[in-house]
């Protein structure tokens, strides 16, 4: 692999990176602490007092890391996509009705997309750094309108998170960004006192707080909210919808009982399209 699978492109639309500045709002940071990446590479952590990001500093080790681009250690992939998926059937129901067509920005093994897929969603699979197992006739392609964009796991492997996501914004002119991942609140965990530092891997690179998320949303011109575990970026409309979903237990039941009835899956049809285009294995 000649790059890292975090988008490593170290310029931004809005934000001029000095060393010691923040990645997220070009803030100075402070030292919070040192660790070591991989077991043998020793570096530092800085934080920023204004958006609560924490960076770590000169990430050198990142083609090494991704020499796999899924860790060993991540042995919560499988749980974590079919948990995942369930969760967002019915949300996207809700929002967007059996229509629209969605990407999976970091698709891994493609296993996320073909339960969506699956489910009856018109998804798709991007991930420059991981074969396409799961998904394969499904790549994501330029062009069209994405209703909304999946990054399930990936903003903790990102340099520049401003950057990567308004360069997908702008290949799928979607509305929302579905995301996870975990946040800290200050002081930032010291190593070994929080487990989602994982530096055993070296791929973990970016760590936010609530108040990182809220300055992002407002970079990216959108509005930040949280269900349960999935954080979204997502515009105005989007956002209303979102409230009713969250404010309702009834609407909640009725979505996931009418997206269980109108949504058709795309298992066989899926599988007679792929037969057509007389697609062999690669």
């Amino acid at each position: 692999m000649t790059e890292p699978r975090v988008i490593g492109r170290t310029g931004s639309t809005n934000i001029v990176h000095c060393p010691g500045h923040c990645r997220i709002c070009g803030y100075e940071t402070n030292y919070s602490f040192t660790s070591v990446s991989l077991q043998k590479y020793k570096f530092d952590a800085n934080n920023c007092d204004n958006c609560g990001f924490l960076q770590i500093k000169n990430p050198h080790w990142l083609n090494e890391a991704y020499e796999e681009a899924i860790a060993v250690y991540d042995t919560g992939l499988v749980e974590r996509n079919i948990s995942l998926a369930a969760r967002l059937r019915t949300l996207l129901f809700y929002i967007f009705g059996n229509t629209g067509r969605f990407v999976d920005f970091s698709g891994g093994t493609g296993l996320f997309v073909r339960l969506m897929r699956d489910y009856g969603y018109d998804f798709y699979w991007r991930d420059p750094y991981c074969k396409n197992i799961h998904a394969r006739g499904f790549e994501f392609e330029l062009g069209g309108k994405y209703n909304a964009i999946t990054l399930f796991e990936t903003l903790e492997h990102i340099i520049d998170p401003i950057f990567f996501m308004n360069s997908a914004l702008e290949d799928t002119d979607a509305d929302v960004i579905f995301f996870t991942t975990e946040l800290f609140s200050d002081p930032p965990p010291k190593p070994g006192e929080w487990w989602y530092y994982a530096f055993d891997a070296g791929q973990h690179i970016s760590f936010y707080q609530e108040k990182t998320l809220n300055i992002i949303s407002n970079q990216l011109s959108m509005k930040y909210t949280s269900y349960g575990a999935i954080h979204v970026f997502c515009k105005d409309h989007v956002y209303t919808r979102l409230k009713q979903y969250q404010g309702s237990s009834m609407i909640r039941r009725f979505a996931r009982y009418r997206s269980a009835r109108v949504l058709q899956s795309k298992t066989m049809s899926d599988h007679l399209f792929l037969l057509k285009q007389g697609r062999l294995p690669e």
